[in-house]
């Protein structure tokens, strides 16, 4: 799809006392993006308001679930579902797999005009600590020690001293988005197109 600017002009009239200027309209590309509230947002009673975020964005909410204890993905798919992201950093994937399988997870299927930057805008950046105020990570992340000190044991793994709870997953390409939501097929068939 074409993504440049398109001129238009309108045909002058003898009424115009000027000249015609070009209107430019940006076409918008409409995708689809796959947000999940991690476990932590729900641990820390976080998921409403940022489910109440993801819906300000003005995106098509097409379709969600909630997993929780036998509905939730085990661990061996989460660690498929991170191994692109992750890559053989056993540590780090077997923690983040744990702690995915733990949930409660919601897997939110979204769609509209630059849906995937949209999102990833209002999520902020991955380490929470770098995430800017104003996003989802910058504004719940309460420091290294304080997120989530009961469950940080449960879940890091020794030789994974940057194990983190960053509340939130999005897609960061069209080529992310469409491996991840074969993960949940409920959301895939609620949004085929």
């Amino acid at each position: 799809m074409d993504n440049s600017p398109r001129i238009v002009r309108r045909a002058r009239t003898q009424s115009d006392a000027r000249p015609a200027t070009p209107t430019i309209f940006m076409s918008a590309v409409i995708q689809d993006t796959l947000a999940i509230l991690k476990p932590d947002s729900f641990w820390r009673g976080l998921a409403p308001q940022i489910e109440t975020r993801l819906r300000g964005l003005g995106l098509e909410w097409v379709a969600a679930c909630q997993l929780a204890d036998g509905e939730n993905l085990p661990v061996a798919k989460w660690k498929e579902f991170y191994f692109p992201a992750i890559g053989t950093r056993p540590p780090c994937l077997e923690g983040t797999a744990r702690y995915m399988a733990h949930g409660p997870v919601q897997a939110i299927h979204l769609r509209g005009p630059n849906a995937i930057q949209t999102v990833r805008q209002a999520v902020g950046a991955t380490r929470p600590w770098q995430a800017e105020k104003g996003t989802i990570r910058g504004d719940f992340w309460p420091g290294a020690k304080e997120a989530n000190a009961p469950f940080r044991l449960k879940f890091q793994e020794p030789g994974d001293d940057q194990f983190l709870f960053n509340l939130i997953h999005a897609s960061d390409a069209e080529a992310s988005y469409a491996r991840e939501i074969q993960f949940f097929p409920p959301l895939n068939q609620a949004g085929a197109r």
